[in-house]
């Protein structure tokens, strides 16, 4: 399953963790730069991670066709960045 580290202070109402869950990942919360190493660390190797910014606003689809499109090993949208395994090692 692949992860999502949220990172930041969630915004009040916002749909974000939901909206990634429905995409099919697994979602961590990180208060901090030195918590969002840990859980990249964390992750399997051979799973698919995303680190997005709990202010994230965007539309669902966009999220969606920028987290999880598998024809590039790593890619970004304004507030969210994320690694295929071959690409882990440049996320990180």
């Amino acid at each position: 399953m692949p992860t999502a580290i949220l990172t930041g202070q969630p915004v009040p109402g916002s749909s974000i963790e939901s909206e990634l869950r429905s995409l099919g990942f697994d979602v961590h919360l990180a208060l901090g730069a030195a918590d969002t190493e840990t859980l990249l660390a964390r992750v399997p190797g051979e799973e698919r991670v995303a680190v997005v910014d709990a202010r994230f606003v965007g539309h669902p689809h966009a999220l969606r066709l920028g987290l999880t499109d598998p024809r590039f090993p790593l890619a970004a949208i304004p507030g969210a960045v994320t690694a295929q395994p071959a690409a882990r090692q440049a996320l990180t």
